[in-house]
């Protein structure tokens, strides 16, 4: 059964009131024995990212505030360039899902709102597009199993016979330390369940064949909600197609 970081803590703190006050020798962290890295392997293991935080898109509104950082770049660029800002800016439609259609609107829209002309005609304008592009994750967590991995802290990792004490009790702490830092490591502290879908949405400002401005998001989305992003169903096997002989 596995137990929580905090009562393992907790548990430290009784155990070593107890030894003290029973006489025995009290326990000293100063006197651990730690055996730093490097350590061999014949492939490289994976490892983490440091903590991260991403967006998650579950709204309309979310998508106005996308199209307004984008409009905002677009005005910025061509505040910058003198000879470009002259030609409006042609919205490209990217498809029929609720997604796409409203991003569209939402693009104009703010544009107008920061005085850019927007035309409906592609000829002589600069080319504003955006493409959508759906990841499906399957496994999220790398569990690496008891007695695989286990450390302290990243790069430390400690003898269980030098914890002991002279009683004996200090088998007990080192074992905690050991069994909460295998928590940390297999379900992550700071980790709760994660949505298994992400978007990658590229927004690109064009004008004779040249890139004036390229911005990629990535979001996570309700996995229930992939369809407000893309038409076709989610990714999966391709089928077995039988073929069958007759001689006649």
């Amino acid at each position: 059964m596995r137990i929580s970081s905090l009562g393992i803590l907790l548990g430290i703190a009784l155990l070593s009131s107890s030894l003290s006050s029973s006489g025995c020798t009290p326990y000293h962290p100063a006197e651990m024995m730690y055996t730093p890295l490097p350590v061999l392997a014949q492939a490289p293991v994976p490892t983490a990212f440091p903590l991260n935080t991403q967006p998650k898109m579950q709204a309309v509104h979310h998508w106005e505030v996308l199209a307004e950082d984008v409009a905002r770049q677009v005005h910025d660029v061509l505040e910058r360039r003198v000879l470009e800002r002259q030609f409006p800016v042609h919205v490209a439609p990217a498809g029929t899902t609720p997604f796409a259609k409203s991003f569209h609107a939402l693009l104009i829209t703010k544009l107008v709102d920061r005085n850019i002309a927007v035309t409906s005609s592609f000829s002589d304008a600069l080319a504003l597009s955006f493409d959508i592009e759906m990841v499906r994750h399957g496994q999220r967590f790398l569990r690496t199993g008891k007695g695989v991995y286990k450390a302290l802290t990243p790069n430390v990792f400690v003898h269980r016979a030098s914890l002991l004490t002279p009683s004996g009790g200090g088998a007990l702490i080192n074992q905690a330390m050991l069994e909460a830092a295998e928590v940390n490591v297999e379900s992550g502290t700071y980790t709760h369940a994660l949505p298994r879908m992400e978007v990658l949405i590229t927004t690109s400002l064009a004008f004779e064949e040249r890139f004036l401005m390229r911005d990629s998001s990535i979001y996570y989305i309700n996995d229930t909600e992939w369809w407000h992003y893309k038409q076709h169903t989610l990714p999966s096997q391709p089928g077995t197609v039988t073929i069958r002989l007759v001689d006649r």
